[in-house]
Formats: structure tokens, C-alpha cells, sequence
């Protein structure tokens, strides 16, 4: 029996050597197939994490994973802030007041969505503040950077809002304000669209109201606990309250970024297993080139157990060099990914991610050691099932046949 560094030593010499002619070329080729559609899986993939942990991390961050809504007093919100914040599951919990109106600015109006929080927020919220010329207190807001810029406003300048009234007033009626422009909000998200953020008691009297809340946000320990808190909390709560989480506002967002992962994956694991079968194709003519070569092997004493390890071999050595090199090659694509869509929107001179379509208005990569792992392991193991019916042939190469026609 042949030893396992002799078997090696055939393997990779074949490897190297790939065969004369139309098989070596496909040899080539296969390989490259499988180069290529590795490298491709690992940057799809590593872009689609970027968007998935956008949306965990950076989105669902900045808003309340449960909402409690309603109109009470002021006092009967803390009550039942206090009610939730006990909560185990409850990271912190927070009163907002929100409001949907319009910013105005000379003859440009725009759709505005009007947030009061409290300074522990507005705290947390700091790091995305751009331009700040004061601090957010009294009628100073900031303004999303879409918004602003559609507005034509910077840190500084006042703008004019018409805000509804508190819908209990007996005569409702919109109320114009005009505030400051303390800063601009950079999220690289949707909020910058059209996000008004400002200390909760300003914006409340904003509206000529008391100075109450229109819910409570709520941050969990772990977010995808959302719909069982919102059933949990909406149990405990008194019948004028209503309870809501982000899986309906952002759960389609994310439900489809999960599903757009998964179809992508599975359209390019069908790639790499059409370039991992290639081989199948290429061993066989290899076999076919090496008839000769077989025979003598078998004629020095080798068994066809050792021809069918040396042809596993050198499959496995195709699949370890083409899943090796591809890696390589989509770890590099991830990284250069963002830096080629910039340039790509330079090139073409517009925004190919805009946060008025898209969630984000950047490329986001996140590059996951498992996804190369386990890429490696599916694309070496599909070369060596692959290589098993070349490798069975030929173990099965009439030696005699091969032998007796060499001596003519």
C-alpha cells in the first residue's frame, strides 16, 4: 500500500500539472469557477451582514423597540413608565412626545416628523450631532441633513414649523412656531429625511399644550422579545393605552433584508456547486490523459485504493486552492466594496443609495470569519464528492488491456 505523503506527492503533481489539453484546460476552469464564486458568495454575504447589522444596531437603536401610546396626564405617564421600567426585559424606558407637521422655509415645505425627548436621550442621540452652535434647549432643534438641505437651512438659521394641536383641545387648529437650528442629525438612515428632534417640554408647548407625553419608548435587553412585551405590557396597562413594537413599523424592512440573505445564498452556493461539479468533468478526462501513467502505478505496486485516494486528493487539492485563493479574493471585494460604490456614484454622478428609498444611504460591510469558514468547508467538501466518481474510474483502468497495447 502506498503511503499517505506518496499519494500527496501524486495529487498535487497532478494539481500542478492539471493534465494535457482540453483537460487541463477545464481543470483551469473549473477551479477559476469555483474561485470566482466563492469570492462572490463571501462580499454578497459580507454586504448583506453590513445591512443586517445596519438595521440591528443603528436603526433599531434609535428607535423604541415597544411603544406606549395614548393621551393622559403627565403624572399618570411616569406612573406607568415606572410600571414598565420594573420590567426585567426593560433596558430603560422614556417619555417622548411626538408630532407629525410641516417645515416651512420661504416657499419650500416638507413633511416633518416633530420628536420631544428627554435629555437622557438627546444625551445618547449627541454623537450623530453635526454643526452644533448651541445646545438643544428651549425652542433650538436639530434637523435630519436631508431635511435641512432640502430646506436650504444650516445650524443658526430659524425655520418655521405648523404643528397640529393636542388633539383633546376643543378648537383644534395648526399653530405656526418658528425655532432655531441648533444642529443637523447624520445618521446615514431614513431619519435624516425628515427628523425634528427636540427637548421633550419645548415641543409639548410648542402646541400651546401642557406639558405632557404622547407615549413612552421602551429599549429591550434583547429586541427580538419585542412581540412578547408588547402582549406582556399591553396585559398590565389600562384599557386607554395601546401598545405597539417595531416589527410593524421596521419588521418588513428586516424580514426582507433576512429574505434577500437567504435567496442570495442559495443562488450562489448553486454556483460554487456547478463549478465544484466542473471537476467531475475535468478528472475524467485527467483519468483519460493518465491511462498510461494509472497502469504503471498499479503495475509498481499500487492498489486501487491508492488510485482512488491519489484522484480524492487531487480534487480535495482543487477545492482547498480554489475555496483558499477565493476567500482571499472576497475578503479583498468586501473591503473595496464600499470605497467602488463611491467611486461608482462619482463616476455616474448620482447617490445609488438614497435614504429616500433605501434604509441607509451607505454600503455597509460586515465581513463574518463563520461565513468564510463554513465556505470553505461546503466548497472542499463538494470537490470531494465531486472527484469520487473520476477517482472510482480510475481505480477500475484495465491494466493489462493498457499494458499489452504499450508494448506494440
Amino acid at each position: 500500500m502506498m503511503p499517505w505523503s506518496a499519494r500527496w506527492q501524486f495529487a498535487l503533481r497532478q494539481t500542478a500539472g492539471s493534465g494535457r489539453g482540453l483537460s487541463g484546460f477545464l481543470s483551469k476552469l473549473s477551479m477559476l469557477g469555483l474561485i470566482l464564486a466563492v469570492a462572490v458568495l463571501l462580499a454578497v454575504l459580507s454586504v448583506m451582514n453590513g445591512f443586517e447589522r445596519e438595521m440591528r444596531e443603528r436603526i433599531l437603536a434609535m428607535v423604541p423597540h415597544v411603544s406606549i401610546r395614548g393621551y393622559t396626564e403627565l403624572e399618570q405617564w411616569q406612573n406607568q413608565r415606572d410600571t414598565v421600567l420594573a420590567l426585567p426585559e426593560v433596558r430603560f424606558a422614556e417619555l417622548f412626545y411626538e408630532r407629525d407637521g410641516l417645515a416651512v422655509q420661504g416657499n419650500r415645505v416638507f413633511p416633518a416628523q416633530v420628536l420631544g425627548v428627554s435629555p437622557d436621550t438627546l444625551g445618547r442621540w449627541q454623537p450623530l450631532f453635526r454643526d452644533q452652535v448651541a445646545p438643544v434647549s428651549d425652542r433650538g432643534v436639530v434637523l435630519g441633513r436631508a431635511l435641512a438641505q432640502r430646506l436650504g437651512v444650516a445650524p443658526g438659521d430659524n425655520l418655521r414649523l405648523i404643528l397640529p394641536a393636542a388633539p383633546r383641545e376643543p378648537q383644534a387648529r395648526a399653530r405656526p412656531v418658528t425655532l432655531r437650528v441648533v444642529a443637523t442629525l447624520v445618521s446615514g438612515t431614513e431619519f435624516d429625511e425628515g427628523l425634528v428632534l427636540a427637548d421633550f417640554i419645548a415641543v409639548a408647548e410648542m402646541t400651546g399644550a401642557t406639558a405632557t407625553a404622547t407615549g413612552i419608548g421602551l429599549q429591550l435587553n434583547d429586541l427580538f422579545l419585542a412581540s412578547a412585551m408588547r402582549q406582556a405590557i399591553g396585559r398590565i396597562l389600562p384599557g386607554h393605552f395601546y401598545v405597539t413594537d417595531w416589527t410593524a413599523t421596521q419588521g418588513n424592512l428586516y424580514a426582507a433584508i433576512q429574505l434577500s440573505r437567504d435567496l442570495v445564498t442559495l443562488l450562489l452556493l448553486s454556483i460554487i456547486a456547478v463549478a465544484a461539479f466542473n471537476v467531475v468533468s475535468s478528472l475524467v478526462l485527467v483519468v483519460n490523459d493518465r491511462r498510461m501513467g494509472i497502469a504503471m502505478l498499479r503495475t509498481l505496486g499500487a492498489t486501487p485504493r491508492d488510485i482512488v485516494w491519489i484522484f480524492l486528493l487531487h480534487g480535495a487539492a482543487i477545492g482547498i486552492l480554489g475555496a483558499t485563493v477565493g476567500l482571499l479574493m472576497g475578503y479583498g471585494l468586501a473591503l473595496a466594496a464600499p470605497t467602488l460604490a463611491g467611486t461608482l456614484e462619482w463616476l455616474l454622478g448620482l447617490q445609488l443609495l438614497n435614504t429616500d428609498i433605501y434604509p441607509l444611504s451607505f454600503l455597509p460591510v460586515d465581513i463574518r470569519v463563520r461565513d468564510g469558514v463554513v465556505l470553505w468547508i461546503v466548497s472542499v467538501g463538494l470537490c470531494l464528492l465531486a472527484a469520487l466518481i473520476p477517482a472510482q474510474r480510475a481505480a477500475k483502468v484495465p491494466v493489462a488491456q493498457i499494458m499489452a497495447a504499450a508494448s506494440r
